[in-house]
């Protein structure tokens, strides 16, 4: 996404009916220090936001049907009610903000010169091959492993979505006939809403695992994170018929079999 120029040459080799954008920079940055450091500021910004445009702009050169933009939920303002698609994109970190720069950019294509742009914003997104780096894997490694965990003070309430789920959301988005020019909120809501302390002594019962492994308030979490970010996905229900069809557990059960056998895996390796 920072090589723009590579865009062109991927264009004239295949024929793409439809493009979905999920390429971003910044989403696992370790820290503060890591993600707004300068020059990651700067590479993350070009990658989402400049990089996004020349990709649109490629893509309509090329006469795509539609262009599926994945956003995100830290685009928005958080706070204690469900988000829905008209609350201010105010977002509370550099990812969130520079993600919420680039669609700013394709809408600007969409209104002025005929991209055909359909955005999905998921929430916290989880399941399979998902780095180690972030919270669900972190839980599970260790928890298998009987490790102690160190963790912030867990009161974040976050709506987990599992990753087939926005599988389905995104081709939804690509093939409605309704979706063009719209933006979709994809989570599992205000009901499937939990605290990071719920998600994370879940994940260890699921596993067998002691609660007692958790060291909550031991970690101390340094790029901006909102207390509150839960989805009002309604619009996505009615105007694409998607819903979420994996609960947290079942979903978290699969996460965890997926890493003990890659772990099985890995040993017999």
């Amino acid at each position: 996404m920072r090589n723009p120029a590579s865009f062109d040459s991927l264009f004239a080799a295949h024929r793409f009916g439809t493009v979905f954008h999920l390429a971003a920079q910044g989403v696992q940055a370790a820290s503060a220090a890591d993600s707004q450091s300068s020059n990651n500021a700067v590479e993350t910004t070009a990658a989402n936001s400049l990089g996004s445009m020349a990709l649109a702009q490629t893509a309509m050169h090329y006469g795509v049907d539609r262009f599926v933009y994945c956003g995100s939920g830290l685009e928005y303002e958080s706070g204690d009610l469900p988000v829905d698609e008209s609350a201010p994109l105010s977002a509370p970190n550099l990812y969130g903000a520079s993600k919420a720069a680039g669609w700013l950019l394709l809408d600007y294509l969409r209104r002025v010169e005929g991209l055909p742009l359909t955005t999905v914003r998921p929430f916290t997104v989880f399941g399979p091959a998902e780095s180690e780096r972030k919270l669900i894997p972190y839980v599970i490694n260790r928890g298998l492993r009987r490790e102690p965990l160190q963790l912030g003070a867990g009161t974040q309430v976050r709506d987990y979505i599992y990753v087939s789920d926005v599988v389905d959301a995104l081709i939804l988005a690509a093939s409605s006939k309704n979706a063009q020019g719209r933006v979709f909120n994809i989570g599992s809501g205000q009901a499937e809403a939990r605290t990071i302390r719920s998600v994370v002594e879940t994940a260890l019962d699921l596993i067998g695992a002691p609660r007692s492994l958790c060291r909550f308030g031991e970690a101390r979490r340094t790029r901006p994170d909102p207390p509150g970010l839960v989805s009002d996905s309604a619009c996505a229900v009615a105007q694409l018929g998607w819903e979420p069809r994996v609960s947290l557990e079942a979903g978290l059960v699969r996460t965890i079999r997926y890493i003990a056998s890659a772990r099985i895996s890995a040993a017999a390796a």
